[in-house]
């Protein structure tokens, strides 16, 4: 399973260590009279993203018998709903149900692991579930800000670890194996071109036959910006004159949108501040009117070109205002 994440800003995929050194299992000395599992009280992870849970089992006396590897291992809701999206990574023969969740949405929700094997071996785990947390939304990725993306992905032979690439390359990435995982940082400025944009991350398993496998994610990026390219147009009321009506429109690319719209006119030496919002209904005062509107949001304001409309000659011009 490959994992995405933002480092430092968005996602990033969280391994709960467990201390097992406590665990018992048949044969360790152990009272196994009952059924037993632990895992850990609760776990973090950020929404969107997986986490694993480490998790171990003890099973009655004389149950041992019925354990094999196509036993059935789920996980439901305490609410007795079953839960699809995991991967597990265990071993049952080893008393072992590690599982990862993967695509966490849901807060504060408490899990239990469940065993189904032929025969009499069917056991709920409920008594000591798992509650899986989300983390706090994270900042937001800002143009002009570093921004590191990463990936990882397993690593099934060490003489022939996987390559992973990055679609589009954005900037510098990095390639570095540690155990059994490959990760992968792709590196770049975050721009406003990048907003909406997926970007694919492919790792390529070669395998000794010549034949290779490949398994890929993707990321859409969201970059917050500053308004871009604002615009301001008018619709005179014809025909045009003094005392008519004029139509104002103020568009501009932000993210987030763009939360104020303000429109000014220019007097001679003179800017009059003369309404606000995206659009604007005002009266034509005389032979020249000229016009232009600022937008903000939480990352800055830009203007607008001048919007000028000649009454005289009905003459509509776009310049950039002083």
């Amino acid at each position: 399973m490959l994992s995405l994440k933002v480092i430092h800003h968005i996602c990033i995929v969280i391994i709960i260590p467990l201390d097992l050194s406590t665990s018992c299992f048949k044969g360790a000395g152990c009272n196994t009279a009952e059924f037993k599992v632990l895992v850990p009280a609760s776990v973090m992870t950020f929404s969107g993203s997986c986490v694993t849970v480490p998790c171990s089992f003890i099973l009655r006396d004389g149950y041992d018998a019925w354990l094999n590897p196509e036993c059935g291992k789920y996980w439901y809701k305490t609410t007795y709903q079953p839960i699809s999206s995991t991967t597990f990574r265990g071993d049952l023969t080893a008393h072992n149900c590690t599982t990862t969740f993967n695509d966490v949405h849901e807060d504060n929700v408490q899990y239990y692991f469940r065993i189904e094997c032929a025969g009499s071996l069917k056991y709920n785990f409920y008594e000591n579930p798992v509650t899986i947390r989300i983390k706090g939304k994270c900042n937001p990725v800002v143009e002009g800000t570093p921004v590191e993306l990463g990936c990882s992905a397993p690593s099934y032979c060490d003489t022939h670890p996987p390559t992973v690439t990055w679609t589009p390359a954005l900037g510098l990435s990095t390639q570095l194996q540690q155990n059994d995982t490959v990760t992968s940082t792709l590196t770049f400025n975050a721009s406003h071109l990048h907003h909406g944009n997926n970007v694919s991350c492919t790792a390529t398993y070669y395998i000794p036959s010549g034949n290779k496998t490949v398994t890929s994610t993707r990321y859409q990026l969201s970059i917050s910006y500053a308004p871009r390219n604002t615009s301001a147009v008018g619709s005179p009321c014809l025909p045009a004159r003094e005392g008519g009506c004029l139509n104002l429109t103020c568009t501009s690319h932000a993210n987030p949108a763009v939360s104020e719209f303000t429109w000014y006119r220019i007097h001679g030496e003179h800017i009059l501040k003369i309404g606000t919002g995206s659009s604007l209904s005002i009266q034509l005062w005389n032979a020249n009117n000229v016009f232009f509107c600022e937008v903000r949001n939480d990352f800055g304001t830009e203007k607008s070109n001048v919007y000028k409309i000649d009454i005289q000659s009905k003459l509509i011009q776009n310049r950039k205002p002083p």
